[in-house]
């Protein structure tokens, strides 16, 4: 898939994907126990990111750039921590 139609997809929201390398060690949809990759969701209104769990942490969207989606979260103490994640590394799951 090009970096266009995932940046595309995300932007429209509601889109679940993995990112490449991330796993997590998890239970399956058989029951198997396992490093899986690392499931998320974009929210409807494609303004945060999070992990698709129940109690999933995440983090809000700055902006869908041309080649990354750009992101950022505060602590309880106020600081600002940013992230980047590139659409080359994004695999969407449907």
């Amino acid at each position: 898939m090009l970096n266009k139609e995932i940046k595309k997809l995300l932007e429209a929201g509601n889109a679940r994907f993995t990112i490449n390398g991330l796993t997590h060690y998890r239970k399956n949809d058989e029951d198997v126990w396992g490093d899986f990759p690392k499931v998320f969701k974009v929210s409807d209104e494609a303004g945060r990111i999070s992990v698709d769990e129940l109690f999933g942490n995440g983090m809000n969207v700055n902006k869908f750039g041309p080649t990354c989606i750009t992101l950022y979260s505060f602590d309880m103490l106020g600081k600002k921590t940013t992230g980047k994640i590139k659409y080359s590394d994004i695999k969407i799951v449907k």
